[in-house]
């Protein structure tokens, strides 16, 4: 499986392409803007979208979301909690910073334990509640991956503070899901660069101030 970081918009939100070299059926994980730079790594490597992943629907992770999905027609995929803010552009906060508001409607709604497939690709859902309340990591079966969102980066955690958010969903989603990945483990945040559990282990203060909270 191979893998490519795009970074979009003001707020340098990491989206990502994914796909197998030999099938070339690919994913888009949240395309935060500018969706000519991920339909120019899509034609140039001659990808065909299986589907635009998102790991929570606020707006620099969705500008480019009407954009890729008319032009590939490929299904939207989100946690079942997020779906309204997906649709609501005050919620998801289009209105105020995009240049055109997005009410999209997801194809496929998931839940912690899915199983996404393409042809070469293995995904595998777990919900982290906290920054939203449908926040996700999408796991890469067989292999040391997992892309994160604004969950975890490699230095701190994302908010809690905006509407959806809860400091006490992201304490449950470290202390329960986020602290049992191995040191191995390498994460791909929304923002920022990829990081091992081992580095986080040592180097993300809020982590270790969340995962020992009573």
């Amino acid at each position: 499986m191979k893998y490519k970081r795009i970074v979009t918009g003001i707020l340098e939100t990491n989206g990502y392409m994914i796909y197998d070299e030999n099938a070339l059926q690919a994913f888009i994980i949240d395309p935060g803007d500018e969706g000519e730079k991920f339909s120019n790594y899509i034609e140039q490597n001659q990808l065909k979208p299986a589907g635009i992943l998102l790991t929570h629907p606020h707006y620099d992770h969705i500008g480019a979301l009407p954009f890729l999905r008319k032009r590939y027609a490929c299904p939207i995929y989100i946690h079942q909690a997020d779906i309204k803010v997906l649709k609501d552009p005050y919620e998801n906060r289009t209105i105020q910073n995009c240049e055109n508001p997005i009410s999209e409607q997801a194809n496929i709604l998931l839940k912690d334990g899915d199983k996404i497939q393409a042809e070469g690709i293995s995904l595998e859902v777990i919900h982290t509640p906290g920054h939203t309340e449908g926040s996700v990591c999408f796991k890469v079966e067989g292999e040391n991956m997992i892309f994160t969102g604004d969950t975890i980066f490699n230095i701190d955690l994302g908010r809690t503070d905006l509407p959806g958010g809860s400091p006490e969903a992201m304490k449950k989603s470290i202390q329960n899901k986020i602290s049992k990945w191995p040191d191995e483990m390498m994460i791909y945040p929304g923002h920022g660069d990829p990081a091992s559990m081992r580095f986080v282990r040592k180097y993300n203060i809020e982590f270790l101030e969340m995962l020992n909270r009573k």
